[in-house]
């Protein structure tokens, strides 16, 4: 892998600090990347020692009790169901995909270019999508409202910032600017998690915004 999550990206998922589409998104990645599985290691450990820098406070009597109770209630709810499927979508993933990239309803934007909205938290409705670009084709230009996350899940794409290939992570901001083109055989899919909505150059771009929602 070449391109990783900011340094303050990782801390704030360390913080819990991301909304639920971007959490997911680096999820997946860090399920791919040793080098930043490392990294949120550490910010939670310095988070860990900022807490016990931090003065006690008194408990109300019964609330370590009540706590317990709620917890094991918590752990009897939410066993982690079995997912099978492809083994290249990430367990972050795994809930918002019934099976494999092939069973994913594609809903066509233009040509070549099609997405499926997930079900996630974030910023706005269907702030976490993927993206499928054919062999060949490119997204128009754009930049980003606010922060964009884009993870490639399968394939790959060049764009002004390089080449991203599977497990990739592009962690972009309201002062980047591209056109993603996607490369090799196969089509590329990316997951993106937005925090506002893309910012498109061309006049027809922005008429099918409206229609598209991205």
């Amino acid at each position: 892998m070449n391109h990783h999550p900011k340094p303050e990206t990782l801390a704030a998922y360390a913080a819990g600090a991301l909304d639920e589409a971007r959490a997911i998104a680096l999820a997946a990645h860090l399920a791919m990347c040793v080098e930043c599985r490392r990294g949120v290691a550490d910010f939670e450990a310095v988070g860990g020692l900022a807490l016990e820098a931090l003065d006690g406070e008194s408990m109300s009597p019964g609330a370590l009790e009540r706590f317990w109770s709620r917890a094991g209630l918590q752990e009897k709810a939410g066993a982690a169901p079995s997912f099978g499927g492809d083994i290249r979508i990430p367990e972050a993933l795994r809930r918002h995909i019934d099976g494999d990239f092939d069973g994913i309803a594609w809903k066509p934007v233009s040509k070549g270019f099609s997405q499926a909205v997930l079900d996630a938290k974030g910023y706005r409705s269907g702030a976490l999508r993927l993206f499928k670009i054919d062999p060949g084709i490119r997204m128009p230009r754009h930049s980003h409202g606010d922060a964009e996350f884009t993870l490639i899940l399968k394939g790959a794409y060049e764009d002004e910032l390089g080449v991203f290939g599977r497990g990739d992570f592009a962690d972009l901001d309201g002062e980047d600017v591209h056109g993603p083109r996607a490369i090799g055989e196969e089509p590329c899919i990316c997951l993106i998690a937005t925090s506002a909505p893309l910012v498109f150059r061309g006049l027809f771009e922005k008429i099918a915004q409206r229609w598209v929602g991205v």
